[in-house]
């Protein structure tokens, strides 16, 4: 198993038509859609659990939501399960969403195997 993670920072949540428009570089309306929008928006591949939430920890703090402890610690619970770690909150007037999704997934290829 490994997590891909995602990164997205914008004005507003998208138009439902966007998020369903998969070469549109906004949040989907699905966890699995992540895997089928631009690569530009796949900020890595992790294997190791330590190092996913070391990039979701940077990340988040880097636009901190109001409760960011609260947040970070819901996070490692996600990763700590190997479950998928995700995030959207405002922050300093942005949208700000990111995730680390595990891999592989029931009907979906995955974007980027670790080498």
């Amino acid at each position: 198993m490994h997590w891909h993670a995602y990164r997205y920072t914008g004005a507003q949540w998208p138009k439902d038509s966007e998020a369903r428009n998969l070469q549109a570089a906004v949040p989907p309306n699905t966890i699995s859609q992540w895997f089928r929008k631009p690569q530009s928006m796949r900020a890595g591949t992790f294997t190791d659990p330590a190092q996913t939430y070391a990039w979701l920890e940077k990340e988040v703090r880097g636009m901190p939501p109001t409760d960011v402890e609260g947040k970070l610690a819901y996070l490692r619970g996600c990763i700590d399960r190997d479950a998928d770690a995700y995030a959207g909150y405002y922050a300093n007037g942005q949208l700000v969403v990111r995730c680390a999704l595990t891999c592989p997934r029931d009907g979906e290829r995955c974007p980027a195997p670790p080498h």
